[in-house]
């Protein structure tokens, strides 16, 4: 199957779930895991199925947004930080829709052996998630164009997701593991903050009203750093009253990629100056929740 531009329709679908994102919807799967295995509990099978669908219904949901951003004239050939697949001419609409569905289609068998696997708890908590991620991405109002996308990211990708991870392997839910959670929704907030924040004009003329464009921007850079900042603040909180381990506290190796993030966000102006900023938070993210789970596995 070939697309316009020269590259397969594979290749396009792959280029339009932007790779770079989806270390969001795996760290908290894997941190997930971490926590049930410290808790005695572990099954490869299902962490696999688990770390798939995750990571199938992260570039379902990319491609997804850029369909509906198409859709309503966000996207131009311009735009920084977008696949182009669809307003460059490589593929139409429809192929994109198609390759999202095929990916939600994947991710659906994989939910339904979760839920053989882990029983009544994971269909609660599937279904919620489902909610939340058509939600966010379609309907009449999207929750993506509103204030309330990063908090939504926060408590979905940040919490939720671990707390199913979690639930997938010990067939329950622990207040602990959603408070162990509580420090990877800062940095995949942040994520999507920053990509707010770098599109913020584009938006503006497309009707979005998201954080930046409501708050203004020095707004949204405090909030920005207050996301990055919870994180470590948090952390440490569960460190003193004992709900996770201190060899947890090896998240805070990755204060320097912070420290270059708490002054890039706001001396980056312009899209194209902010788009390896978006990029280094997601790497932050994924620094921090690797070194994040290994405390909670040595602990």
């Amino acid at each position: 199957m070939s697309a316009a531009g020269g590259r397969s329709m594979i290749s396009e679908w792959f280029w339009l779930a932007r790779p770079f994102t989806l270390t969001a919807a795996a760290v908290p799967v894997v941190f997930g895991t971490a926590l049930a295995l410290g808790d005695g509990f572990f099954s490869f099978l299902p962490f696999l199925a688990m770390l798939l669908a995750s990571l199938l219904i992260q570039a379902a949901t990319n491609m997804f947004n850029e369909f509906y951003d198409n859709e309503r004239g966000l996207d131009t050939v311009e735009s920084v930080g977008i696949s182009g697949s669809i307003v460059k001419g490589h593929l139409t609409s429809r192929a994109v829709i198609l390759g999202a569905l095929l990916l939600y289609t994947f991710a659906l068998f994989l939910g339904l052996y979760l839920v053989w696997v882990g029983g009544w708890v994971i269909l609660f908590l599937g279904c919620l998630s489902a909610l939340g991620g058509y939600l966010y991405s379609a309907g009449p109002r999207p929750v993506a164009y509103t204030p309330a996308s990063e908090a939504t990211v926060f408590l979905f990708m940040g919490v939720l997701i671990v707390v199913i991870s979690y639930a997938v392997q010990t067939t329950n839910v622990s207040p602990a593991a959603v408070l162990a959670a509580l420090p990877i929704g800062g940095p995949v907030a942040a994520i999507l903050l920053a990509n707010n924040i770098r599109d913020l004009a584009s938006d503006r003329r497309g009707g979005r009203k998201t954080l930046p464009i409501i708050f203004g921007r020095k707004v949204a850079v405090q909030v920005y750093r207050l996301f990055l900042l919870e994180a470590y603040a948090v952390l440490l909180l569960l460190v003193v009253f004992g709900v996770v381990g201190w060899p947890a506290l090896l998240a805070f190796l990755s204060l320097p990629l912070f420290v270059k993030l708490w002054s890039g966000i706001a001396s980056s102006k312009v899209p194209a100056e902010l788009d390896p900023v978006v990029k280094r938070t997601a790497g932050l993210h994924l620094v921090f929740g690797v070194l994040y789970t290994l405390g909670v596995l040595i602990g």
